[in-house]
């Protein structure tokens, strides 16, 4: 369908979303549906006690009074809005949080927005099962995904403007609106407040020639934060703009692109699921490195080396990752989390759980630092042409030591994405180092067991309960 074509697909989506059961969706979907919420839990259990997390907490204290919705790990509760705001943040906060990805291509982290919105969702007037919880999470992954795929930007576009995930603020919209209670009309009108509420695309103001990094680096809080406002919005009175996706100067417009495919959202909506695309994160840092963290510690561990031992690691990548990511100094947990050579020396040194990776004291280490000097990215003309025309982040290394020189495989996709998924064990295994030293492992792990079985929570504000350390859980 070409770009001027106006379609019904705003009105589709929302009733989609709106119509969706618990019954109707696959087996195997609803199964990896908990998988990411158990991350997404997770990771905002363990980010919330991060110095980021800490700073976006506190900055909800400045005019936010306390609420009904609690804050995952510290106890703390805030109105709808604010909690949305500050848990996404935190399910953010360590970059361990799940994308969605085409062959390679990363398009956003949608469950730190979609969870998080979700989250303050359950603490309204109504009772919200497990079971509504979960399909209610699943139609705003399924519309989140649809939405951002239609939208993608020719290469070319792309390497001036690009979003991350500001896109988020209608699906997480979606997900509180459902839970809301919200019509299909009255969707409608929220997503259109939640189009216009969603910040500009920023990808390119990031600040890798000139860090620190911006704090919000994928500006997955203020989405959430949006999709609730837009929603609370509506309660008032609001009117939002009618049929936000379609047409020539519909959001894609207004997100940055330069193209837009409206089929993508309408085809095979309810039959092929492309939240099935969702992937999770084996490191917490930038999904672009990814591969070659992977090749360095297979590598590593498959020989037995030591840090001591190591004299060089060559890292063979893009050359946007060779400018951006080769910082060995870096000096905040988000400029750590955009280091390939700060992230491989937290890895030769085996630092867990992953919030060990960011404390001020693995940051100013002389021995992390001393490591992260022996790295070096070397431009592959093969990987780099993959990165610059299909987004794709491919990686391998060499590893001087012992006098010889150890060459990983080339690793083409990341762990975690759809063409290398996570197995459940190493999901839970991910989620219970996260959450024990917050938790206890008492708690830890009855917490990943009733997440993995969700569904059959009467009231699931007595699991959030449990997650965040505070309330009736029983």
């Amino acid at each position: 369908m070409s770009n001027d074509q106006t379609n019904a697909v705003t009105r589709l989506a929302c009733s989609f979303a709106i119509d969706l059961s618990f019954d109707k969706v696959p087996a195997d979907v609803r199964d990896q549906m908990k998988l990411h919420i158990l991350d997404a839990i997770g990771s905002g259990i363990a980010g919330a006690g991060t110095s980021l997390g800490e700073q976006l907490v506190a900055l909800t204290a400045l005019e936010h009074a306390p609420g009904p919705v609690p804050i995952l790990g510290i106890g703390r509760t805030l109105g709808p809005a604010a909690a949305a705001f500050a848990n996404a943040g935190a399910m953010n906060a360590l970059d361990c949080d799940d994308g969605f990805e085409i062959a390679g291509r990363g398009m956003g982290h949608p469950g730190a927005s979609i969870v998080a919105a979700a989250v303050s969702g359950a603490f309204g007037p109504r009772t919200i099962s497990g079971s509504r919880f979960l399909t209610v999470v699943t139609a705003s992954y399924e519309i989140n995904n649809r939405l951002i795929f239609s939208m993608q930007p020719t290469i070319e576009r792309f390497r001036f403007v690009y979003g991350v995930c500001q896109h988020q603020s209608f699906a997480s919209a979606v997900a509180y609106g459902l839970l809301d209670g919200a019509s299909a009309d009255e969707l409608e009108n929220i997503v259109g407040l939640a189009g216009t509420l969603a910040n500009v695309p920023s990808l390119r103001k990031y600040n890798f020639e000139d860090r620190p990094i911006v704090s919000l680096k994928d500006f997955n809080a203020p989405a959430a934060e949006s999709g609730v406002r837009a929603v609370q919005m509506h309660r008032v009175g609001l009117s939002g703009a009618k049929a936000v996706l379609d047409g020539p100067a519909g959001l894609w417009r207004m997100l940055g692109s330069d193209q837009f495919e409206p089929a993508v959202i309408a085809q095979g909506l309810g039959d092929t699921w492309l939240a099935r695309r969702s992937s999770l994160k084996a490191y917490p840092a930038c999904r672009w490195i990814h591969t070659c963290l992977e090749a360095f510690q297979t590598t590593y561990e498959k020989h037995g080396l030591t840090p001591d031992e190591i004299e060089k690691i060559r890292v063979f990548t893009s050359r946007g990752i060779v400018t951006d990511f080769m910082d060995v100094a870096p000096r905040t947990m988000v400029d750590a989390q955009f280091s390939l050579p700060y992230a491989l020396a937290a890895l030769a040194y085996r630092l867990t759980p992953f919030s060990s990776w960011f404390t001020s004291e693995a940051m100013r280490s002389p021995r992390n630092l001393a490591f992260a000097t022996k790295v070096e990215a070397v431009v592959d003309p093969q990987i780099d042409s993959l990165m610059r025309n299909e987004r794709r982040p491919v990686g391998r290394v060499e590893i001087a030591a012992r006098g010889t020189t150890f060459a990983s495989p080339q690793f083409d996709y990341a762990l975690g994405s759809p063409e290398r998924p996570l197995s459940d064990q190493m999901v839970r295994s991910k989620f219970l180092a996260n959450v024990v030293p917050v938790v206890g492992n008492a708690t830890a792990a009855e917490l990943c067991e009733r997440l993995m079985s969700i569904e059959n929570e009467e009231d699931v504000r007595r699991l959030i309960a449990l997650a965040s350390g505070s309330g009736d859980h029983r």
